[in-house]
């Protein structure tokens, strides 16, 4: 038996790592005790501490227990390879921060426009945000549609948000009703949909949004607009156009 063999709770106080940890380690072949005693309990040798400071130093590092093993267990690994690819996820997900910020930095700099921030228009502000760093609106959509919401002040966001919702309803009220999209009730509905909707917003961007929405279906639900109220709306400003 090994002189400086120690038992796994002693590891454990000493690393600060938790029984279930080294356990765990053991199991999935990552670190198993070298030693044991007479009587069976398993004992951690110094070489084996040496293989657990190498493993929480790779942990530091970022890289799954399942890359550890693969380093440690293969003759031939690369480490300045494997410090590579750390490093190239690092630099990923400090570009993801960056560009979390950036986003965030907009959005107060939106929310400073218009006066107090009303929970109704914070939420709008974010919906704003996230449509347009979406890869279905082009730079020139950004630029018109984010100065366009500074332009509105408070009230008129709230304004413009409410009768979008009650032509929503006006739209799905004829559609439960049974009403064609060419029905002469719905032509109005219609023409203020092509008034209020189409015609503010810039060219290409009723396209962009419908990519848009195709893809995060539970957003427009939650707006209360389905794909078949979509479609009929559609069919509805058709028919007035053709």
């Amino acid at each position: 038996m090994v002189k400086k063999a120690l038992k796994i709770g002693v590891v454990a106080n000493k690393t600060g790592l938790t029984v279930r940890t080294l356990h765990h380690y053991d199991q999935i072949g990552l670190l198993k005790p070298s030693d044991e005693t007479e009587s069976g309990h398993r004992l951690y040798t110094d070489s084996d501490i040496v293989r657990l400071h190498q493993i929480v130093t790779l942990r530091q590092l970022g890289f799954t227990l399942e890359e550890i093993k693969d380093m440690m267990n293969s003759s031939n690994y690369n480490p300045q390879e494997m410090l590579n690819l750390q490093l190239t996820r690092l630099n990923e997900k400090i570009n993801q921060l960056v560009e979390l910020r950036n986003r965030l930095q907009d959005i107060i700099e939106l929310l400073d426009v218009g006066g107090p921030v009303s929970s109704e228009r914070f939420l709008m502000t974010i919906q704003l945000m996230k449509m347009l760093a979406s890869p279905y609106f082009s730079e020139n959509h950004k630029v018109e549609m984010i100065n366009k919401y500074k332009m509105t002040v408070t009230n008129e966001l709230g304004k413009n948000n409410s009768e979008g919702k009650n032509l929503l309803d006006e739209f799905r009220e004829m559609k439960e009703n049974g009403k064609l999209p060419s029905d002469s009730e719905v032509v109005p509905l219609a023409k203020r949909w092509i008034l209020e909707i189409e015609s503010v917003a810039p060219e290409g961007f009723i396209q962009s949004a419908e990519q848009y929405y195709s893809k995060n279906v539970a957003e427009s639900i939650a707006y209360g607009m389905d794909s078949e109220l979509y479609l009929f709306i559609k069919e509805a400003v058709s028919s007035i156009k053709s």
